[in-house]
């Protein structure tokens, strides 16, 4: 029976502590996170810069999981390269040895109870009177409180002498007495962490056996390096479906800590001496432990990344190997989304940011069109069945993407929104239903113009140059549209000169083929069709104009 109140006090304790670092990271990502993120995409130019912002960010949301996750979603939204990503994930596993330090200097030094409860009744009581700001500071404290409550509750569970006894009994397979046996320990606790799926709760509990003296130094440092590879299963899991380049970061981040454990392996014994020799207190001693384990995480860590630093490019080049390239995809389903990875919903502004890329994709796929559109009407005789093909096939994937969207908008809408995201979804579900109707009328001018192909209706050479210039306008409004998407700035002024001057010259158009019906210069079915032309590329700069206000915050 002790056995059994042992384990659910370890195991209930260790759920208090997860929930605690989830708790404490969501709210201080929600405090600090939009700055967090700008800060993580434009300060990362140079490796060396990509070190520094991935210690900054990761020492202010206390996870390298989560900006690992967060490096993997912007290389995935195409906003850093691999070799940015790979210095910023460098410097989150120099950030992430702040949680141990807090674990081994103030749960160990402390009464931890004296913190948790406090900590608990501010956190929660104070949260149900306080909203959006406000509140993320409260559930720091709510995180911090039940972080403490849980590493306070694990601690207790080992409190007797003769439990100690019993876990010293069972831990006696885990045991880093000699090579052999270190890779056995690196082994179990890279497991454990990707069962887990968080560093900082496995290191917890390495420091509390640690401190009750049930392993020895070399057992806590060799569980610290397997723990150091487990991490990484969260980013590798994250880039699940996400584009190559993505992968490619989430493996450089596997490579690097398994690359730094074989070095610290190959150089075991001087790394053994040099912790000695940098931390207080005697390295024998269980109550010194924690600390001396705090400096062999964080050493480890900062000397591993400055060791990789001058050879990023070979590590990306590694990560390429591992991950190469996509081989045609000849007779396969062609991939809907170039950006969007459903895995991003739970991060607003990354989910919001990867629509935008992809419904620039949408709108280049459509702009293909036009110009397949441009093709028949400057080969009225000649056979284009291939492109009658395309411009089919194109619109079937913009009507695919255009579902997929709205899917992928409706599951971010129902996350916790700010205003101004809730704002941005109802602009892009309108943007995507603007280019799916244009999409529409780009297949229907392929209708008309294959009809009049079919039927062998003729437009006059004036006729002809009129369409095409025509086109081209319109072809050119989309082309400035699509290009200020991601930009999101005032357009107005400029989107409303390009569909004034569509409108007018629609109108001169209409008039002169009128004339030319009149005249009996253009037969009259010949006639109706280029009407019915003018007609869809004026809907198309309509829907166009729509775009341009929603990316103008006007609409």
């Amino acid at each position: 029976m002790n056995t059994v109140h042992m384990a659910i006090k370890v195991f209930g304790g260790l759920a208090f502590f997860i929930m605690g670092m989830n708790i404490m990271s969501d709210a201080l990502q929600r405090v600090a996170g939009e700055r967090m993120r700008l800060f993580l995409s434009k300060v990362t130019g140079h490796p060396v810069f990509g070190l520094l912002t991935g210690v900054a960010v990761t020492s202010v949301i206390q996870s390298s999981s989560a900006t690992t996750v967060m490096v993997v979603s912007f290389v995935n939204a195409g906003l850093l390269n691999l070799l940015q990503a790979i210095g910023v994930i460098l410097g989150a596993n120099i950030g992430t040895t702040i949680t141990a330090w807090i674990v081994s200097l103030v749960g160990f030094k402390m009464n931890i109870a004296m913190l948790a409860l406090p900590s608990l009744s501010l956190g929660f009581f104070g949260g149900l009177l306080s909203r959006d700001r406000s509140k993320a500071f409260l559930d720091i404290l709510l995180g911090f409180g039940l972080l403490f409550f849980g590493l306070d509750f694990m601690k207790s569970a080992l409190s007797s002498p003769e439990q100690l006894e019993m876990v010293k009994g069972w831990m006696g397979w885990v045991n880093a007495d000699g090579f052999g046996s270190r890779l056995w320990v690196v082994a179990v606790g890279t497991i454990v962490t990707m069962v887990i799926q968080s560093s900082s709760a496995t290191m917890a509990i390495t420091l509390i056996l640690a401190n009750q003296g049930v392993i020895h130094h070399e057992t806590a440092f060799a569980l610290i390096l397997g723990e150091n590879i487990g991490t990484t299963i969260t980013a590798n899991l994250a880039a699940i479906g996400a584009t190559v380049t993505a992968k490619r970061a989430a493996r450089s981040h596997f490579l690097f800590n398994v690359f730094g454990v074989c070095w610290v392996f190959a150089a075991w014994p001087f790394w053994v001496r040099l912790i000695d020799a940098m931390a207080p207190g005697s390295l024998g001693s269980a109550a010194h432990l924690p600390v001396h384990m705090s400096v062999f995480h964080t050493m480890f860590n900062v000397i591993n990344a400055l060791l990789f630093l001058p050879f990023v490019k070979y590590l990306a080049a590694a990560a390429t190997w591992l991950v190469p390239d996509r081989p045609a995809t000849a007779g396969l389903e062609e991939k809907t989304f170039e950006f969007i990875n459903f895995r991003q919903i739970a991060t607003p502004e990354l989910a919001l940011l990867a629509a935008r890329k992809d419904l620039q994709v949408m709108g280049a796929e459509v702009l293909k069109m036009l110009g397949h559109i441009d093709d028949l009407i400057r080969h009225p005789d000649e056979r284009r069945g291939q492109v009658v093909t395309e411009i089919a096939r194109v619109e079937e994937r913009v009507d695919r993407m255009a579902d997929g969207m709205v899917e992928y908008l409706v599951r971010v809408s129902q996350g916790q929104l700010t205003y101004e995201e809730s704002a941005e979804v109802a602009a892009l579900l309108h943007t995507t239903a603007d280019y799916e109707r244009i999409g529409d009328h780009c297949e229907l001018l392929m209708k008309l113009l294959r009809r009049k192909h079919e039927k062998q209706h003729k437009f006059s050479e004036e006729a002809r140059e009129e369409i095409r210039e025509l086109s081209e306008r319109v072809k050119a409004f989309l082309t400035f549209t699509q290009e200020h998407l991601l930009t999101r700035h005032d357009i107005l002024g400029t989107a409303r000169a390009h569909e004034d001057g569509i409108n007018e010259m629609s109108k001169v158009l209409r008039r002169r083929n009128i004339e030319r019906m009149s005249n009996n210069t253009c037969l009259v079915e010949g006639g109706l069709i280029f009407i019915n032309m003018i007609a869809s590329f004026e809907k198309i700069a309509d829907h166009n104009m729509n775009i341009a206000e929603e990316i103008s915050g006007a609409r």
